[in-house]
């Protein structure tokens, strides 16, 4: 199968244009017209059509990958056969691999790289619970996507529980820069040896340059197997220092034992970094001063310090059945406050007064009482009440021009009122 733009595999993906070449395989944008929608497609490279060995690792690659659902590993769709080669459908990711981000800034700061390395930490840690190593994790297989999103792609050398092992005696699956000690000695490949090529990013990132390096794949082997790991430059932190040292360990059981534990370590360094890679910038909220209308109470000498609620917060003024508010002037005075204006209590107090005395006039009137009425009564008691309050009452006859003039021939004089 000769891939070319416009080619349609499968009588559905039309490829638009190639994305990257691999060792074995060519990557391509294509896009699905079942679906109307863009995907990737990775195509084995023409010279090795009808090779039973690349097909085989293709179709593991399929199989692996499809076990696999995790937020930060590029998703497969679809796999087929065609003209005696293979593809696999997979997940457009809108971005750029992490190599190109190294090529531009060979150093980042840590608050950039660590989402990226506990993103990819999470995704290895899912696809090492499936049963799943990835076997080649390096800079040209974690994608950068929108919003820092980190995706995980190439399972193509990956080695699932219970798989047959497809490399032959003496042959080393990955790449050499990235390759752990016990991978370059020809042991099995683990999750722990996922995490040290992980490790290797890392220190890479910060550094600017890889920790081993040598004329050829086999002396840059033998080094990760051999060589102490140069040590970090003292302007990295320390507490990140350690933790990519312990990552770089010859020894597997020195590392951190999975990439859950990995992923935690690396949020705890940066506490303000979510899983999802992006940062979340915390600005604090400035103390409100107190209401300088309000006195302070007084209080306990280890209580807490108490300050009033802001003005939002407060409760309602308290309302009476007919919506009149309560009202505290700033001297600690009340009053009603109808509407928009606000009345005092003595002129409260006259009002109802004179309502009172309106009253008993109509009550009397009506009743037409003869000097004993409740009426009456009720219209002397009011005259007491509302009269000065100075040392002495009024003398005979002071009364009267309160009494209004139709009722003062109806109220008799009490000789009781003016003997009080």
């Amino acid at each position: 199968m000769r891939t070319a733009i416009g080619i349609a595999l499968g009588d559905r993906y039309r490829l638009v244009r190639q994305i990257a070449v691999g060792g074995m395989g060519e990557v391509w944008e294509a896009y699905d017209e079942s679906l109307a929608r863009s995907v990737a497609v990775k195509v084995l490279k023409a010279e090795f059509a009808g090779d039973r060995g690349f097909l085989d690792r293709f179709r593991t690659e399929a199989r692996n990958s499809a076990a696999l659902s995790h937020p930060n590993i590029a998703q497969l769709f679809d796999y087929g056969e065609q003209d005696g080669s293979s593809y696999l459908v997979i997940e457009l990711v809108i971005g750029e691999p992490l190599s190109d981000l190294l090529e531009r800034e060979p150093v980042l700061p840590s608050r950039k790289l660590l989402p990226i390395l506990a993103q990819t930490a999470r995704g290895l840690h899912h696809a090492h619970e499936m049963g799943v190593v990835h076997r080649d994790v390096k800079p040209g297989n974690i994608l950068l996507g929108r919003g820092g999103r980190v995706k995980i792609t190439d399972f193509g050398v990956s080695l699932a529980q219970n798989q047959m092992v497809m490399t032959a005696t003496g042959m080393v699956m990955g790449t050499a820069q990235y390759l752990s000690p016990e991978q370059a000695v020809g042991r099995p490949a683990t999750p722990l040896s996922d995490l040290y090529s992980l490790g290797i990013i890392a220190y890479e990132a910060l550094v600017g340059h890889r920790p081993f390096t040598g004329p050829t794949a086999v002396d840059i082997a033998v080094a990760h197997v051999n060589n102490p790991v140069p040590p970090l430059p003292a302007t990295v932190d320390r507490s990140l220092s350690d933790l990519v040292m312990r990552l770089l360990s010859k020894d597997p059981a020195q590392r951190p034992q999975s990439g859950a534990e990995l992923a935690e370590q690396f949020d705890r360094l940066v506490p303000r970094t979510p899983p999802s890679g992006v940062p979340v910038l915390v600005t604090s909220v400035p103390e409100r001063a107190p209401d300088p209308i309000v006195q302070p109470t007084r209080r306990n000498p280890g209580a807490p310090p108490s300050f009033p609620p802001p003005a939002d917060r407060r409760p309602p003024p308290r309302t009476s059945g007919h919506g009149a508010h309560v009202h505290r002037t700033q001297r600690g005075e009340t009053g009603v406050q109808v509407g928009t204006r606000r009345f005092g209590w003595p002129l409260i107090a006259l009002v109802l007064l004179l309502i009172g005395l309106l009253g008993a006039a109509l009550a009397n009137r009506v009743i037409g009482a003869s000097g004993d009425g409740p009426a009456t009564m009720l219209l002397v008691e009011a005259q007491v009440v509302a009269g000065p309050t100075s040392d002495q009452y009024p003398r005979d006859g002071a009364f009267d021009a309160m009494i209004p003039q139709g009722l003062r021939d109806a109220a008799p004089r009490s000789t009781e009122v003016k003997d009080a």
